[in-house]
């Protein structure tokens, strides 16, 4: 069944997908972290209706991204694989059935070959190798398909992807769905058609907010109803998935009723523990959160009771957040505020010194059951400003206390038109902030970022370039610059190794542009001088690194290519790193080393070596 509507709206929409609370409205984003969804065991094919015998388990499958509909599947069991043949080549279905769904996977498209996911059967979207694809349609890779028209023999509606974030043949991809079913009043009529809330397709937003108005071509289904089994398409080409996981809504929604609230404005400099004995400025009643509104009063607290009104049993996750507390080392050590839940008198949540967000998870039995909540601010100017947000088996997260979000900021967007750009500023990689970093940008639509101090690829990414609001809107409280397009995450390890370890003394000293206006970074390490120069190639569909070494050295020098918890060896000079996540190609001397760690060697003949390798993704 469809979610309620006041439980769907923009902010809600974030934090089922994205995890990220307004950002430009409370400084640093703060991450929603999720209770764990449902996987779909993939040990047998029991969790399928009647499965074709084109449908089989595997431990692992390999593709040749140059040939055409190639993969391969070993024996073993994690591995959803699709290998169509004349004789069998069946669409395959869940047993279960789903309404409103959030849903992800990865998948594995093969050169070539073509596939899709219709939730309940009837809405499709699109599986497909769109790798190189400049002119995304509703074909592609993310697409929502497009309906039928029999009589008039055309297509209507669909919507093809933002932008084209697929990844070579033979990678693994991951793709990540908010649904909502369509909704029908008590007589069997449609009173709301279904929608695409999200897609996300390697990370990149690929289709928000679209409304289907009925199946599209080439459904299960030809109706509409409110539930129905998620299908995978199996009649246009080999197709491999794993890690299905899924989470399921009903129509319920956790409440709350019968609210009290006691405002006082004193400076509580710790825990309010004697509220109980103090006489508040204001108090009342509410049916809910949303009926109380805070009084612009600051330093304050607030302490409210009432019940709270679970539809299902199991594990529940509250989350608490205060958007004055947003990391501000002026009050580091200080004690700024905080929150406490407590739930039938037991102690569930007790917000943490200066963090801004913080989440606990309770055992809950349906029903009803007391609560209080208390909140204390103890600096800044304005009104308390906090939320409280839970999630439960089968109901999303939803806001109990709306966060109050000021209008987002408008992004501040750079990209790249007639010449490369090349950007100083902060990049995060991982969880750290890389201080001496640079963005560059290409007309190609392939941008990269780079740690000049060490010589390290970060990112690469494809589509547009880079979001600059957290770095030149207001004072830039983070200062980074946050790739656009569908991004790669690279080791992020300096490119040089000296006998067996990083080496020690390589210093940057500076970059020149040449003629394309494309930078070469500049670097010196003992006698040798070291250009790292990196370059898309024509079509955008990968970047060539090549190191320059002039000069004379005693060290066994070698250039560090890839550095994983997996790198697989497939044909000569080509390798799988990740977890077939990208791939290292046209490294014909390279060795695979424990780590594991991919090398090349420095060779250098009349005082001169040239290392080279591509990154393709």
């Amino acid at each position: 069944m469809p979610l309620p509507a006041s439980t769907v709206n923009a902010r809600l929409i974030a934090v089922l997908l994205t995890g990220i609370l307004a950002a430009a409205a409370m400084g640093p984003a703060q991450a929603q972290e999720r209770l764990p969804m449902q996987a779909l065991a993939l040990e047998t094919l029991e969790a399928f209706n009647e499965p074709g015998t084109n449908w089989q388990l595997a431990g692992q499958v390999r593709s040749d991204r140059r040939k055409r509909h190639d993969l391969t599947a070993e024996p073993g069991q994690g591995v959803l694989v699709n290998l169509p043949t004349s004789r069998s080549r069946e669409n395959l279905f869940t047993i279960w059935t789903h309404g409103d769904i959030e849903l992800e996977l990865q998948f594995m498209m093969p050169q070539g070959s073509n596939s899709g996911i219709y939730l309940q059967g009837r809405y499709e979207i699109q599986l497909l190798d769109s790798w190189g694809e400049t002119h995304v349609t509703i074909g592609d890779v993310g697409g929502v398909y497009q309906r039928w028209d029999e009589e008039a023999g055309r297509g209507f509606e669909g919507r093809p992807p933002r932008l084209n974030a697929s990844r070579a043949p033979g990678l693994w991809q991951t793709l990540r769905i908010v649904f909502e079913a369509p909704q029908f009043d008590a007589s069997g009529q449609k009173a709301r058609h279904a929608r695409f809330v999200r897609v996300e397709l390697n990370g990149s937003i690929v289709q928000e907010n679209v409304t289907v108005t009925g199946p599209t071509r080439a459904a299960a289904f030809n109706n509409e109803a409110p539930t129905g089994p998620l299908m995978i398409q199996g009649d246009h080409g080999p197709v491999a998935f794993r890690h299905i996981r899924y989470k399921t809504y009903s129509s319920e929604a956790i409440t709350v009723s019968g609210l009290e609230f006691r405002e006082y404005e004193e400076r509580f400099e710790a825990w309010p523990e004697d509220l109980a004995r103090m006489t508040p400025v204001a108090a009342g009643q509410a049916a809910d959160f949303s009926g109380h509104a805070v009084r612009p009063a600051s330093p304050a607290a607030i302490a409210y009771n009432g019940r709270l009104h679970v539809p299902a049993s199991g594990l529940h996750r509250f989350s608490v957040t205060l958007d004055w507390i947003t990391g501000d080392p002026h009050f580091s050590g200080q004690r700024i505020g905080g929150a406490r839940l407590h739930i039938n008198g037991n102690l569930v949540l007790e917000h943490d010194q200066n963090h801004p967000y913080l989440h606990a998870d309770v055992e809950l039995d349906a029903g009803t059951h007391p609560f209080t909540f208390v909140v204390f601010k103890s600096t800044g100017g304005h009104k308390p400003n906090f939320g409280l947000s839970v999630e439960g088996p089968g109901t999303p997260v939803r806001w109990l206390r709306e966060l109050e979000i000021q209008s987002p900021t408008p992004p501040i967007l750079m990209d790249t038109a007639t010449e490369p750009v090349i950007l100083r500023g902060f990049v995060r990689h991982r969880s750290a902030k890389r201080t001496h970093a640079v963005s560059v940008g290409d007309p190609s639509g392939v941008h990269y970022s780079y740690d000049l101090a060490i010589g390290a690829m970060l990112h690469a990414w494809r589509g547009p370039f880079v979001d600059l609001t957290q770095m030149w809107h207001n004072r830039g409280h983070n200062q980074l610059a946050i790739p656009c397009g569908s991004t790669l995450t690279l080791s992020g390890s300096t490119f040089l190794v000296a006998g067996d370890n990083p080496a020690e003394g390589l210093t940057f000293t500076g970059y020149r542009i040449d003629a394309g206006g494309r930078p070469q970074f500049l670097y010196r390490f003992g006698d040798l001088r070291i250009t790292d120069r990196i370059r898309p190639d024509e079509g955008g569909q990968h970047l060539t690194r090549t190191l320059t070494f002039e000069g004379q050295t005693d060290h066994l020098l070698r250039v560090q290519a890839a550095a994983n918890s997996l790198i697989e060896s497939m044909d000569a000079g080509s390798y799988a790193v990740g977890d077939r996540s990208w791939y290292i190609e046209k490294a014909g001397n390279a060795a695979l080393q424990s780590g594991p760690v991919l090398l090349l060697p420095v060779q250098l003949e009349n005082g001169r070596a040239e290392v080279s390798y591509e990154i393709v993704w």
